[in-house]
């Protein structure tokens, strides 16, 4: 199968179809990986908040004064702008799994397609080629 590039309609690899059905399924594992690690790092960032206002809570109001507010709660706008930049980010990789569904689809029905060629966009392109590298590389 050979796989043209979107942007310059030219020929960026070739590569049979198992293989390249095999790549796109990793690709897709990891894109799901990484949504995962950014709900985790919301998760435990949302945990060390929790944390500090129950132990800021449990102050008497005299120590509360002394002490202040924790700090993520001064840090309440930048956490805020982090977390939505992960969700942004988040449905980014959301958008390239359809993308990548789409292609997983069309590479299984083949018949689909008028020629034994797919287009794909360069970044999908250059994350297969990377693969490729890692796996040759594992092997």
């Amino acid at each position: 199968m050979l796989v043209i590039d979107e942007v310059y309609h030219h020929t960026a690899l070739q590569i049979s179809s198992s293989d390249l059905l095999y790549l796109m399924e990793q690709l897709k594992v990891k894109k799901e990986n990484e949504i995962d690690t950014l709900k985790h790092k919301i998760e435990q960032f949302e945990q060390k908040k929790r944390a500090e206002e129950v132990a800021y809570q449990s102050l008497s109001p005299v120590r509360k004064w002394f002490a202040g507010r924790p700090a993520s709660h001064h840090q309440a706008v930048e956490y805020m702008v982090q977390v939505k930049e992960r969700f942004r980010k988040m449905e980014q990789i959301r958008r390239r799994i359809r993308d990548l569904d789409r292609i997983i689809e069309q590479i299984q029905h083949p018949d689909s397609m008028e020629r034994d060629e797919i287009e794909l966009p360069p970044d999908t392109i250059r994350e297969i080629r990377q693969l490729r590298e890692t796996e040759d590389v594992q092997a």
